[in-house]
């Protein structure tokens, strides 16, 4: 790599590709599509609007940039070089798990299968085979495990760094059916970037860069000849439901847990190129890392008190509908509103007759999640929201709700349809554990 001009030179030529690529476009649109269903929910539900389609669509392209810049830098001083053809046959793969579920998009779940396919492909022969069957089966067989294994790692990095800085702002309430067959607040998290990365690849004719094999440089690599700068338009996201705490906690806790988890794999694909064992079980670890998150999620949502539910004392606030009186007092999710201009609330048919006593003012007793006790006042207006912009925990009484889960693919163009649960209203309020949290 001795001439760094034209180096640079060319990773500044492959940056408007980017903008010329079909990928970029079609992912735009689903992302725009999911964001406008998620309104489209809200509205149905609490009768609001509490995200914003534009600015999420926004926010995902813009942070996705950034972390494909960051992640692209790392690749490249690593020496991360997999071949032209792994990078087709991860995306193919991640169109193929698309169509299953939209969160098999994210190159962590393609790049593992990636890698346990092309081990698997090796006991097999080709002798016989002709055509694109035998061209596709050597291109499995000859994967880049540990390069993979890299790119999917480095990946997880920036997805964590994402997932914790999620804005409170694009995060999306929504009604339930706990395991109880109560009807109980919730946020759906869906979040998912466009990272465009800059690659050295091995195998294009094109390339003009002849590796330095005594050196440290590359570490991931292939024995090509000469190595050539690639655009990949990769995709990473997260997807749960936070149930138990607030999502903030939820995202933060979370997004820790994929950067270390990305770290461990990225030491195990340093491994591989060692020993290629190493790396195919760190590729394993890769497929099954992402779904050990989420059942253990639902585990802890089985036996544990949802947390956006109805008090003994108080109402828990599920949202604040952006702009709103409420959102301008600084009442945030998780909060409790114990009274309300002197009034004691225990259910949320009481607050809008608390507010009435008051036309013209409004003062809150409010408890955060930590227990501590804070005084919200405000003067009300003409045209405010009736309940100031609250939409708090549902009560026993509720029961509409929406199917848990994440959509498919195709999913994301049926209409959004609610559910009635005719077990709500029959259900006693302390059934089971303490909801008085």
């Amino acid at each position: 790599m001795d001439d760094w001009s034209g180096l640079i030179l060319d990773l500044l030529i492959q940056i408007p590709q980017f903008l010329i690529s079909p990928a970029l476009y079609i992912f735009a649109l689903l992302l725009f599509w999911a964001y406008r269903k998620q309104i489209v929910q809200e509205r149905k539900l609490f009768h609001a609007r509490v995200t914003s389609g534009t600015g999420e669509l926004v926010r995902a392209l813009l942070f996705g940039a950034v972390a494909g810049l960051g992640v692209s830098i790392v690749l490249l001083v690593l020496g991360v070089t997999p071949s032209y053809h792994d990078i087709v046959l991860l995306w193919v793969l991640s169109g193929v798990l698309a169509l299953l579920n939209i969160r098999f998009l994210s190159f962590a779940y393609s790049g593992g299968l990636l890698s346990v396919l092309s081990v698997l492909a090796r006991f097999i022969s080709v002798d016989g085979l002709n055509g694109w069957g035998k061209t596709i089966l050597v291109w499995v067989q000859e994967v880049n495990i540990p390069a993979i294994l890299a790119l999917v790692a480095v990946l997880h990095i920036a997805e964590g760094i994402l997932v914790r800085t999620i804005p409170k702002q694009g995060l999306s309430p929504v009604l339930v059916k706990s395991e109880r067959g109560r009807v109980v607040g919730a946020y759906e998290i869906q979040k998912y970037w466009l990272v465009p990365l800059v690659l050295f690849v091995t195998g294009d004719a094109s390339g003009a860069y002849v590796p330095n094999e005594t050196g440290w440089w590359p570490l991931f690599y292939a024995g090509a000849a000469v190595l050539s700068l690639l655009p990949v338009p990769a995709v990473t996201g997260y997807a749960d439901l936070a149930v138990l705490s607030t999502p903030q906690d939820k995202t933060r806790k979370t997004g820790k847990m994929i950067a270390w988890f990305g770290l461990a794999l990225l030491a195990l694909a340093y491994l591989g190129t060692w020993w290629l064992p190493i790396a195919v079980f760190g590729s394993i670890l890769s497929l099954v890392g992402h779904e050990a998150l989420r059942i253990y999620g639902e585990w802890k949502r089985r036996i544990h008190t949802p947390l956006y539910i109805q008090l003994k004392q108080g109402v828990r606030v599920l949202a604040v509908v952006p702009g709103s009186p409420a959102d301008e007092m600084e009442i945030v999710t998780g909060d409790v509103i114990v009274r309300v201009n002197g009034n004691e609330i225990n259910n949320k048919e009481e607050i809008y007759p608390a507010l009435q006593q008051q036309s013209a003012f409004c003062k809150m007793e409010v408890m955060n999640k930590e227990g501590h006790i804070k005084y919200v006042q405000r003067s009300v207006y003409q045209g405010d929201h009736h309940q100031l912009g609250l939409i708090v925990a549902p009560d026993a009484s509720a029961d509409e709700y929406v199917e848990q889960g994440y959509r498919r693919l195709f999913g994301l163009f049926r209409r959004i349809r609610t559910h009635h649960n005719a077990e709500t209203t029959e259900m006693p309020l302390e059934q089971g554990k303490d909801v008085s949290l």
